[in-house]
């Protein structure tokens, strides 16, 4: 069952300042960021917030660190691609920046075994769910990692410590050395390499393209569909299903999702 917290008014902007800024790698950086009523604020892995400047609009994205952390602060990961997230990743500590949200679905209540699947920047949302989830003993995480190359990876500081509680697994298409190992290939390769965790969720994110694939290469190692979740990666505008930029089947990303249920997305011939 998905999950959701929202906002009384989804239209209402709230003041965030800049507590902490993380370079992740050379184009995204973590912003730490804290409400005036942070101790108010909540909100569910996979949850996304609207972020903006003031003449530079604002755009989606993904809350990435822990809900419960969530009533001192919150990070917001951004990858600087175009005008807006460029300024953004060009603030400092102490600047302010105008926040709506949450919005959208959260991933299901962690039950049994999590597998998680990122590809490209797909770990950021997903980063939630395992630091949600680390500490407890009732369950076991696998974690599987593909990019480009060094310089796509987010996060790094957290790898050893991943290593040492679960299961981390990380593969490159062009790696540059062999400081996190030697795997080189597709997230699709590492499937198909490793044994995977019995009767597991598998919570998966990344570029649109891998959904397919990274279905498929599940399904030969007996994941059943009803337990595959996907977050989406689709441009938003408003946040709350109306603009219909991001309509999908007979639904918005941005509403319904950004979660959904792979069940879902193949009933609708998207996978």
């Amino acid at each position: 069952m998905h999950q959701r917290i929202n906002m009384k008014n989804s239209y209402e902007l709230k003041l965030a300042k800049i507590v902490k800024v993380t370079t992740e790698n050379p184009i995204t950086k973590t912003l730490l960021l804290k409400l005036e009523n942070q101790n108010k604020f909540q909100f569910l892995a996979g949850q996304f917030m609207m972020i903006g400047l003031p003449g530079f609009g604002e755009c989606a994205i993904s809350i990435s660190s822990a809900p419960q952390d969530s009533l001192k602060y919150f990070t917001l990961t951004i990858r600087a691609v175009g005008e807006l997230t460029e300024k953004l990743n060009s603030l400092k500590v102490g600047e302010t920046v105008f926040v709506r949200g949450p919005f959208g679905n959260g991933f299901p209540e962690v039950t049994k075994n999590l597998i998680l699947i990122g590809g490209g920047c797909g770990y950021i949302p997903l980063r939630s769910v395992y630091e949600e989830n680390m500490n407890r003993s009732d369950i076991k995480m696998q974690v599987f990692i593909g990019c480009r190359d060094e310089d796509s990876l987010v996060f790094t500081p957290d790898y050893e410590a991943m290593k040492k509680k679960h299961e981390l697994n990380l593969i490159m298409e062009k790696p540059k050395s062999k400081i996190y190992g030697s795997a080189k290939g597709f997230v699709t390769d590492l499937i198909k390499s490793k044994e995977l965790l019995p009767d597991a969720l598998v919570f998966l994110c990344g570029p649109a393209l891998m959904y397919g694939f990274v279905i498929k290469e599940l399904e030969k190692k007996g994941v059943i569909l009803s337990n595959i979740y996907l977050s989406l990666e689709k441009r938003m505008h408003c946040g709350v299903g109306v603009c219909q930029h991001c309509a999908i089947g007979s639904k918005y990303v941005c509403k319904d999702g950004p979660v959904f249920s792979a069940e879902y997305l193949r009933s609708i011939k998207y996978i």
